[in-house]
């Protein structure tokens, strides 16, 4: 009696919403394996960058020229954020494919890291300050109040040993400690600077002159990826030459309403 009323109760779920939910199991099973798929073919470069440079919309300078390179090579490309100073030690130890934007010399500290020999693009690095200050190189800034974000190299090594040095995680956080008169200069970039003070809609700061350094900045792939930098070097020529690369750079910079002096 408890089996009939068992089979009674019992009504088996029709055809048709028996396959639907199959097919959408199936859906969802091929858009994961998609998904996983893109994440494991396409070459990742991480990038410290949240400005006109690099963004998580994948508009930035750097996103669209690397973009345009390695399509030329036939490669997809995945930009992800990392913070500065574990940016390079992931690169270094295989984490991500490609470091995105750093001065020459990294493989004397980073062994597995070889650099593209065609420089992404060239940076002025800036002390910017709420008031006029007479610099003349890195020493003049000995005695004054600094801040810089940490992990960028080429303004931490030039620095070291100074005596007031504040290190920050975010560039945002080290303008804000020069809008709060914490620090007397803020070191940085100048471009991807104003960028930032636009978009914090900070006023009365502006950099000193003359720059600190200028220097070209350059890819670098991991050491198993060593066989890929003569083409993306070679994609990199190409579109300068034919003005792709300008053209990035004029749209970009108008996006952002700046106009380089």
């Amino acid at each position: 009696m408890t089996n009939e009323k068992t089979r009674a109760c019992y009504r088996p779920e029709p055809r048709s919403r028996t396959y639907h939910k199959q097919v959408i199991a199936i859906l969802a099973l091929l858009v994961w394996l998609s998904a996983s798929s893109f994440a494991q073919e396409a070459f990742t470069i991480s990038n410290s960058y949240q400005n006109l440079l690099s963004n998580a919309e994948g508009t930035g300078t750097l996103d669209r020229i690397f973009t345009e390179v390695f399509r030329r090579n036939g490669m997809e490309v995945l930009i992800v954020y990392s913070p500065t100073e574990r940016s390079l030690p992931d690169v270094n130890a295989g984490v991500f494919d490609a470091e995105a934007n750093r001065i020459s010399g990294m493989e004397e500290q980073y062994p597995n890291l070889r650099r593209v020999p065609e420089p992404n693009m060239v940076m002025e690095f800036v002390a910017f300050s709420k008031r006029p200050i007479e610099i003349n190189g890195w020493e003049s800034l000995r005695n004054l109040d600094i801040g810089v974000v940490r992990g960028w190299k080429i303004l931490e090594d030039n620095i070291s040993g100074f005596p007031n040095v504040a290190r920050v995680p975010t560039e945002k956080e080290l303008f804000n400690m020069l809008r709060l008169d914490r620090i007397d200069v803020a070191l940085y970039s100048k471009l991807t600077g104003y960028a930032l003070l636009q978009e914090m809609e900070i006023e009365g700061i502006t950099h000193l002159t003359p720059p600190l350094a200028t220097r070209e900045m350059y890819l670098y792939v991991h050491a198993k990826h060593d066989g890929l930098r003569e083409s993306l070097a070679s994609a990199l020529r190409e579109i300068k030459a034919d003005g792709t690369y300008a053209a990035i750079i004029s749209d970009v910079l108008a996006q952002h309403n700046i106009i380089l002096e």
